[in-house]
């Protein structure tokens, strides 16, 4: 269910929270940043406001066709005001332990080779956590005032207050969001069986 306020966000990519937004991607891939517990990712929270912001390379880590993508989130400044845009809920996390998984997941986000390899080799006694979410869009944005506390490498913010949800629309529909899971469990379990 979700609520009316909430007071947790996820840093990711700008890119990435306006491809989910579209309905271009329903995935995030995690390990975890310089300031984790650990230097590692964990599940936290089961719901989360996305909270954009800028990454670290740029364009080579997406895939050629999608660079252009940058060209709106490269222009905003993320360091006085965050725009609360989507609303995501963990549907299933699933770890992803092969390069070969890595590459079967290709097709469903906008992230180039490079970008989903880097992700992989890091830290590569742990596994990558691939975090299939069902994102809803707010009619409402809400704008968050960033706080000196909300800054650095690290993915789970909570913030000073709770801000609402309100009224919200999926992504995509239930039917296509469903297929696209299929479809990504089908995928790695290709690869799976495979390397078995």
């Amino acid at each position: 269910m979700i609520p009316g306020m909430w007071n947790i966000g996820l840093k990711e990519w700008a890119v990435t929270v306006d491809a989910i937004a579209r309905g271009d991607q329903t995935i995030l891939l995690r390990k975890g940043g310089i300031r984790e517990d650990g230097m590692h990712f964990k599940i936290e929270h089961e719901q989360f406001f996305l909270y954009p912001g800028h990454f670290h390379e740029g364009a080579a880590l997406l895939k050629p066709e999608k660079q252009d993508l940058l060209a709106g989130s490269e222009l905003e400044d993320f360091e006085s005001v965050v725009d609360l845009m989507v609303f995501a809920e963990i549907e299933e996390v699933l770890e992803v332990s092969t390069e070969d998984e890595v590459k079967a997941l290709n097709q469903y986000h906008i992230w180039s080779d490079e970008f989903a390899e880097k992700r992989f080799n890091w830290k590569p006694l742990h596994p990558l956590n691939l975090i299939i979410v069902r994102a809803h869009l707010l009619q409402q944005p809400q704008a968050l005032m960033v706080m000196p506390e909300y800054s650095g490498c690290k993915s789970w913010v909570e913030f000073i207050e709770d801000y609402p949800v309100g009224v919200t629309t999926p992504a995509i529909p239930d039917r296509r969001f469903k297929a696209e899971v299929a479809a990504i469990k089908s995928a790695l379990a290709a690869k799976t069986s495979a390397a078995g």
